[in-house]
């Protein structure tokens, strides 16, 4: 029997890849650490083939896989950059450093499978993202028995608060799983000509998964990527660019209204209470971590990751680990224009590489993508989450080399 390395080495990435996507088995609970190192074993992996090539990518995508390095790492590097020049003149305190494997190591991942697996890469992760998902629910199922489902159901549609069977914790509450499977289905409506009555039903069942695992907010940004991809498939190439472009720029603005309502005294907060809108606790986060943030050019920014650790030290009384909204937390540690720099190189540039170099199709399926980050950007976590990171470069740049060369 003849041994097939392609096959070993696929299987092998299915199994590690859910193994690190599993973060939680019932009440136990594994730290991401697991994830930065099967992640970086992969990368170590890649890295070995480039230098058996003498260190250059060869074959059809040699030209493919440096440019998408560059263009995704880039942000991060000016980003961590920032923050190191910053604690060079003392505006930051050196304690605060950080490695930012958290970003780095994805972002390498999601190019390096492709490099590694070939196109079907994509294909790959999602069937590690849905194992995963099956093995945390199993579990959680074969431990605690059949009542989450019902805990799970009347705190997603009845009572965010529920104990039914003396449960508190939400087994179907998997953060960084459930926010990317949302990625995943951006992907299947947009490859749809149009909604069948079976797409409906796939779609109204991953929004009760998104719905029992209490992430309303992927629900709200599916729905608008289903507006979205419907309307604009009315208009040509030439105004579906322009579109793009137009709500590009709103979006930035927008970003910088939603951060001026913060810091403008008690606007948000109040409209939030009048309106009996229940946040979770997230207005105190906000208020809290907008305290060290002014809305000026000015403003430098307190350094990457330093929310995360004011979080668990300073603030620790808020009981929680993240700010609850990436748009705010980016706004904090980077500043004014370093803030601006990185919506307008998302909503923008990455956009316009796209249209230059890969199908126009492609420009569409990453604006998509950008929608609904974007939208989960405002108020969840998901910048440094592991999976959402993979799939948010995978799926545009497995659909942009796919359509480039025509597989």
């Amino acid at each position: 029997m003849k041994y097939d390395s392609k096959k070993s080495m696929v299987i092998l990435y299915i199994i590690s890849m859910t193994i690190a996507f599993t973060t939680q088995y019932a009440d136990y609970e594994i730290g991401y650490g697991l994830q930065i190192i099967i992640g970086l074993l992969w990368i170590f992996l890649g890295i070995w083939k480039l230098d058996i090539n003498g260190f250059k990518f060869r074959g059809v995508y040699k030209d493919d896989f440096p440019r998408f390095l560059k263009l995704y790492l880039l942000p991060h590097i000016v980003i961590h950059g920032y923050t190191i020049i910053l604690m060079c003149f003392g505006i930051v305190d050196k304690k605060y450093f950080t490695t930012n494997l958290t970003v780095y190591v994805p972002t390498v991942l999601a190019i390096f499978a492709i490099y590694l697996l070939g196109i079907n890469a994509l294909y790959y992760t999602v069937v590690s993202l849905l194992l995963s998902w099956l093995l945390s629910v199993s579990v959680s199922l074969a431990i605690k028995g059949p009542m989450i489902i019902i805990h799970a159901i009347r705190q997603g549609l009845i009572d965010p608060f529920d104990t039914t069977g003396g449960l508190s914790m939400n087994y179907f509450e998997l953060h960084d799983l459930v926010l990317a499977i949302g990625y995943v289905m951006v992907y299947y409506i947009f490859s749809k000509e149009k909604l069948t009555k079976k797409n409906i039903a796939i779609i109204m069942f991953v929004f009760l998964i998104m719905i029992l695992g209490l992430k309303r907010i992927s629900v709200i940004a599916l729905v608008l990527i289903i507006i979205f991809n419907l309307l604009i498939k009315l208009f040509n190439n030439k105004l579906q660019n322009r579109i793009c472009f137009i709500l590009s720029i709103l979006g930035v603005v927008f970003c910088y209204f939603y951060i001026y309502i913060m810091t403008d005294g008690d606007v948000f907060y109040d409209f939030i209470q009048s309106m009996g809108i229940n946040v979770m606790g997230r207005n105190y986060y906000y208020r809290a971590i907008m305290d060290y943030a002014q809305f000026k050019p000015s403003f430098l920014g307190i350094g990457r990751n330093v929310v995360t650790q004011l979080l668990n030290t300073e603030l620790s009384y808020l009981h929680v680990g993240g700010v609850h909204s990436d748009i705010i937390k980016m706004y904090v540690e980077n500043g004014f224009i370093l803030f601006g720099g990185w919506l307008a190189y998302y909503l923008v540039y990455l956009k316009n590489v796209y249209k230059k170099h890969y199908s126009k199709k492609s420009v569409i399926l990453y604006f998509e993508i950008i929608i609904y980050m974007f939208t989960l950007y405002l108020t969840d976590n998901v910048e440094i989450y592991f999976i959402c990171q993979i799939l948010a470069i995978m799926i545009p740049v497995t659909y942009a080399l796919k359509t480039k060369y025509n597989y």
